[in-house]
């Protein structure tokens, strides 16, 4: 004879997949790690090229790296091409924390702010060599510390809101 569910332990059970679900797709929103080298070095290679080459290789560097983010954008908004990059499953905006996307977007306008002034008001190249040495600090992080900060990032971004419901993210494949 076969056990007999309840329906109290029925919805336990339905509820404690959902929240495992939930979890293995906030843990597969992680890129896989050759896209934090291929964009260290592309971030590197922009900024030390006129430095080594001249400042008419900027145009061609800058092309480059807006066909590279064109192409990674359309490989994220595609099963093969999230797959490809390390990212089976994508978790739904509605579980993105509204207080981290008002931060995110105040830390980008701040950056570019700061950006905008800085190559204003500071002497142009303080030493030789500034921008390859920039560029092989950000490039460097990028490669050694872009999971890391990606995985800090998406805490922050999923951390509790109120929320709790859960008919949260999408879960599975694309």
């Amino acid at each position: 004879m076969s056990e007999r569910v309840t329906p109290p332990a029925e919805a336990a059970r339905a509820l404690r997949d959902v929240e495992r679900r939930r979890g293995q797709a906030r843990a597969s929103e992680q890129e896989s790690r050759w896209v934090s080298v291929v964009f260290g070095v592309a971030i590197f290679a922009q900024l030390a090229a006129p430095d080594f080459v001249s400042d008419d290789v900027r145009s061609w560097i800058g092309l480059a790296i807006a066909a590279l983010s064109l192409v990674y954008v359309m490989m994220l908004r595609n099963p093969r091409g999230g797959a490809l990059l390390g990212r089976p499953t994508r978790v739904r905006r509605d579980e993105i924390s509204p207080r981290f996307i008002r931060l995110a977007q105040l830390v980008m306008i701040a950056v570019a702010v700061i950006c905008f002034l800085g190559t204003r008001l500071l002497p142009h190249e303080p030493f030789p060599y500034t921008r390859t040495v920039v560029g092989a600090v950000i490039g460097a992080t990028l490669i050694l510390f872009g999971r890391n900060l990606q995985r800090v990032m998406n805490s922050l971004a999923f951390r509790g809101d109120g929320k709790g419901s859960p008919n949260g993210g999408t879960y599975g494949s694309r």
